[in-house]
């Protein structure tokens, strides 16, 4: 996990660079305001590099592609769909997560760009919702008192049907590194809504939502997608 937020601020730090820098890079500004600039709208269709990132660094294996629409000149229509399957393994317990989600909302672009860039600094809101299962290899008996020395049970158990709701607020940024392909980042805090856990055994990981602790319904996130633009129409 290290190795993971430590990769994260860079690649933040990169795509900041790339926006600001942008601004700088007009040669005789004054020339540039005096022509139309047609501003493109489409469709943008993507997948999150972040998962693949974790399959290395962790054990886990999953997938999530990313669409957007944009609708008005700062504001996108956002959809995003992917499938997770995480193992988590302690002293304590031997598990497997898995299962698909699904995420919709907005974008709205709060960054100035210059005449002729379409770089984002954005705010996004998701509604989120997940349907997956959960598998119990071993386990440990807590003992409070410490008085046996209990060893791990061996008993397989297997939990369908289980599902979660959740909200996420996103600040995000986007940069175009050619014509009609973006890179971009994103920081999420999602906030649990409602989930649907075993009687006997809580949700330790939901997948899009990522890993569940007791008595906090908070979870963070980040993404980095990777997008190319079908142009619609020019405005």
């Amino acid at each position: 996990m290290t190795k993971y937020h430590t990769m994260s601020r860079y690649i933040i730090k990169f795509f900041i660079i790339i926006i600001f820098s942008g601004g700088f890079s007009q040669e005789n500004p004054s020339k540039t305001d005096t022509l139309k600039i047609k501003e493109k709208y489409g469709i943008r269709f993507g997948i999150d590099l972040s998962k693949q990132v974790r399959m290395i660094t962790e054990d886990y294996n999953g997938v999530s592609l990313y669409a957007d629409l944009r609708i008005k000149e700062r504001l996108f229509i956002v959809a995003e769909v992917g499938n997770d399957d995480k193992k988590i393994y302690n002293e304590n317990i031997d598990s497997n997560f898995k299962g698909s989600y699904l995420k919709a909302g907005f974008n709205y672009n709060f960054y100035n760009n210059p005449p002729g860039l379409e770089n984002e600094i954005y705010f996004g809101f998701r509604f989120a919702t997940s349907s997956f299962k959960s598998e119990v290899f071993d386990y440990l008996v807590y003992d409070l008192d410490k008085y046996w020395e209990n060893g791990r049970i061996e008993d397989y158990s297997e939990y369908n049907n289980l599902s979660a709701n959740w909200i996420e607020l996103i600040l995000g940024f986007n940069a175009k590194i050619s014509k009609n392909i973006f890179m971009g980042t994103s920081l999420r805090l999602n906030r649990m809504i409602n989930q649907k856990s075993p009687k006997n055994f809580g949700n330790l990981y939901i997948p899009g939502f990522n890993i569940v602790t007791e008595d906090n319904n908070f979870g963070t996130g980040i993404t980095y997608t990777l997008t190319y633009r079908i142009p619609i129409v020019k405005k």
